[in-house]
């Protein structure tokens, strides 16, 4: 008779603890998919712009300020010249000598990014405008009366409208522009959308209050007949 080892006669005098063993339902891809439905871009692009800042302003035009020439899409975010003025309520928010419109929305702090769309419009104005402008009188665009502006002139002549204006040189005409309007640094800042790369700022930015502006300029018969539009987020 072999003697039982100590380690082992122990062993059969402890208890075993009981072991249970809890199983997972297997993955179920339908499920997860159900449970999480909705397209995937639009729910991570939702959740990714709350860290944009800031975010692209969906901007609408603001028909009571504009020249009576001016069209608007129903929505309010196209707008196009035609040959003749269109009946309109006088307004002395109305821009009269010009063919120009401001947003609707206003600007007094923070910082506001909005787009631009120009396809391949042979000429344009766009950038941002003082609230209080003259908008009875046909005035200069420049920063001394409150506009800080790019314009494109004979189909490739960019512009910035300092004084003395300056030409840019854009890598490539820019089809959608981009506005950075910083209220608390002074600036306004332009760039080609379709790259982000940068195309001019002014520094030295005041007024009580800004406003985005527009000026389609006249259609010349149908070259220059593309709407301007204003561009919202989308997937």
């Amino acid at each position: 008779i072999y003697p039982i080892p100590w380690s082992l006669e122990c062993c059969s005098l402890c208890p075993r603890p009981s072991v249970r063993v809890e199983t997972q339902p297997a993955f179920n891809l339908e499920h997860y998919r159900d449970s999480r439905s909705g397209p995937l871009q639009y729910i991570f692009w939702r959740q990714m712009l709350q860290f944009i800042c800031p975010a692209p302003a969906p901007l609408t035009f603001d028909p009571e300020s504009a020249h009576p020439n001016l069209v608007f899409s129903r929505d309010l975010t196209a707008v196009t010249e035609r040959n003749r003025a269109q009946p309109v309520p006088t307004s002395p928010r109305r821009f009269r000598q010009c063919v120009n419109v401001l947003g609707s929305q206003t600007f007094d702090s923070g910082r506001h990014y909005w787009e631009v769309w120009v396809g391949s419009k042979t000429k344009w104005d766009l950038g941002v405008a003082a609230e209080a402008v003259d908008r009875a009188a046909k005035v200069k665009l420049c920063p001394e009366n409150g506009y800080w502006t790019l314009r494109l002139r004979n189909r490739t002549e960019y512009w910035a409208t300092t004084t003395p204006w300056v030409r840019l040189t854009p890598r490539q005409p820019p089809r959608k522009v981009g506005v950075f309007l910083d209220c608390q640094e002074g600036t306004v800042a332009f760039f080609d959308a379709g790259d982000m790369s940068h195309l001019f700022t002014f520094h030295q930015v005041s007024a009580e209050r800004y406003c985005p502006f527009f000026s389609t300029c006249f259609s010349d018969g149908r070259d220059n007949i593309e709407p301007m539009r204003l561009c919202h987020l989308a997937l």
